[in-house]
């Protein structure tokens, strides 16, 4: 990667010096900086015009873009937008700067990000793309993939060589199958984040001052392959109704509707669980999880941690992130995906020391790869110096390290190994630039390690994904459901009316899944998934798989 930014660099460079020497009447500064492009123009200027046959395609968009702030003072400028858990963080403005300070010297651009709290970001971001608000490139996490793809947000990152002419180094980070897993009809529409796409399902991760305070012994029992504590669901209940009787003012369980995705093996193919593959590694069955037994062991099991006082009344309102509640200080127990040094992710993200206890299996499911891409807006202005700027966020640890960590030296150093830690006075309730959602970066692995990780971590993931025991026979399909779109819509409409009060265990669940399932196949769920199976079994005939 560094070789690339040299490279781009010293290309720029020669360009420049070259220009120079052009003409004997180039003899003004301006004349010296001008670019090839102009030089060209004058077809008098042999030399000039053989210098700008030097030049590959990105190298001279750079190289235009600079000539044109320095005639207009004023470089062209990327909004990069994505969420955290609090919303804009309060050294935003600075942190810009410093990306934009690198990036007007690799790139010509400014680039800018605006970071939404996740409570608002779904809502917001859709806004301002259908309404014509700068957002050159955005996360898909939290408006969803196909959402974006059929309500046409997103640009084709392959059109008149996008991709190969002004991204080609994310070809040497993201692997090839990789990229067709996020394609939609052929068309290539969004840039999977770097991360863990396996995951180990059901990480429940509690407060460790909590479990000392209610005097858990959880040094009993065994640890996984990861180094995190296996138990079973009933040696979590035993310790929650500790923590419960323990700080009876707090509440024991921070909620999201994640049970699901997180907590279990069930494969949304298609980006959404109206129709889900129950048994992914075996089978390609569609079938109804909201009917099966998975799901309504779920809805029993927080039942029961509602009627004993785990779960907030306000669980059906409040949108906050789950880790920004045990970040308050009120809330003392959630539940993630764990991965690979995840101890010191979730300990950041919660503002303290976190205890990760396994309770589940390893899964990658088909979406994996592609639940939540990166995309180009279809109507931003620049293609090409949106591009560069995305294939900067996968290559360029400068920048990969501005966006994942903030400043060296203000918000963290930089440890003699290369790995970091929180700056002079600093840590993760201070800290003025901390968006701690390293999962949905471009490439966190281009940028440092928190000390206390193993500084091989990238490595250690992609052996982790690559050995997941259990992945989906579906692994890599996607399904364009825009024929679909009124069905989806209602299906949606009807989970969100009827879904929260039976997740959240506030209603029985025998009432709650029958009134769930009924409004499900109102709005049309079979249709839906007769739909989805027929898609999936010509994708399987496609690719040879039984």
């Amino acid at each position: 990667m560094k070789k690339l930014l040299a490279g781009v660099l010293a290309s720029v460079m020669v360009v420049a010096c070259l220009a120079g020497c052009g003409g004997a009447s180039s003899t003004s500064e301006t004349t010296k900086t001008s670019t090839s492009k102009q030089e060209a123009s004058v077809s008098t200027e042999n030399s000039a015009t053989e210098n700008t046959a030097t030049l590959s395609a990105a190298e001279q968009a750079i190289a235009d873009r600079k000539a044109e702030a320095e005639k207009t003072g004023k470089y062209k400028k990327i909004v990069v937008s994505f969420f955290d858990w609090t919303g804009a963080p309060a050294g935003i403005a600075r942190v810009n700067e410093k990306i934009s300070e690198h990036t007007r010297e690799t790139l010509g651009v400014d680039v800018e990000l605006l970071i939404i709290d996740v409570a608002a970001y779904s809502d917001d971001i859709k806004l301002m793309l259908s309404s014509g608000e700068q957002v050159d490139l955005f996360s898909t996490c939290g408006p969803g993939y196909m959402t974006c793809v059929n309500n046409g947000y997103c640009h084709d990152l392959e059109a008149d060589g996008l991709l190969d002419n002004y991204g080609a180094g994310l070809k040497d980070v993201v692997r090839s199958d990789y990229f067709d897993a996020c394609r939609v009809g052929g068309t290539l529409y969004g840039v999977p984040p770097i991360k863990d796409y396996a995951i180990q399902t059901a990480a429940v991760c509690i407060g460790t001052e909590y479990l000392d305070g209610a005097g858990v012994d959880y040094a009993k029992f065994p640890k996984d392959s990861m180094g995190y504590i296996k138990c079973t669901w009933d040696d979590i209940d035993e310790i929650f109704a500790k923590m419960h009787e323990a700080f009876p003012d707090k509440i024991v369980y921070s909620t999201q509707d994640n049970m699901l995705t997180q907590g279990s093996c069930v494969d949304n193919i298609g980006g959404d669980y109206y129709g889900t593959l129950l048994d992914p590694a075996n089978s390609l069955k569609v079938e109804n999880v909201y009917e099966s037994e998975i799901f309504k062991t779920w809805c029993e099991r927080f039942y029961r941690w509602n009627q004993a006082g785990y779960i907030s009344g306000d669980a059906l309102t409040d949108k906050n992130g789950a880790s920004s509640r045990i970040k308050s200080g009120s809330y003392m127990a959630m539940m993630a995906c764990g991965k690979p040094a995840y101890q010191n992710q979730i300990s950041n993200e919660c503002g303290r020391p976190m205890t990760v206890f396994d309770v589940g299996e390893p899964f990658m499911s088909s979406s994996a790869v592609s639940s939540f891409p990166w995309c180009m807006n279809q109507a931003t202005e620049d293609p090409v110096a949106a591009m560069q700027v995305l294939e900067a966020l996968y290559t360029d640890p400068v920048v990969a390290n501005l966006v994942c960590w903030g400043e060296e030296g203000v918000e963290y150093v930089v440890n003699a190994d290369t790995s970091i830690n929180w700056g002079p006075g600093v840590d993760s309730n201070t800290s003025e630039y901390f968006p701690n959602v390293l999962w949905m970066m471009p490439n966190q692995y281009a940028a440092h390690v928190w000390e206390g990780d193993p500084i091989d971590v990238g490595e250690q993931t992609a052996a982790f994904n690559d050995n997941c025991p259990v992945k989906s026979k579906a692994l890599g399909f996607t399904w364009d459901n825009s024929d679909y779109a009124t069905e989806y819509t209602a299906l949606q409409n009807a989970y969100e009316e009827f879904s929260g009060k039976v997740i959240y265990g506030f209603v029985d669940p025998e009432t709650g899944l029958a009134d769930l399932n009924a409004a499900l196949k109102a709005a049309g769920l079979d249709d839906y998934m007769q739909a989805k199976q027929a898609a999936l079994d010509d994708w399987a005939a496609a690719a040879g798989i039984q």
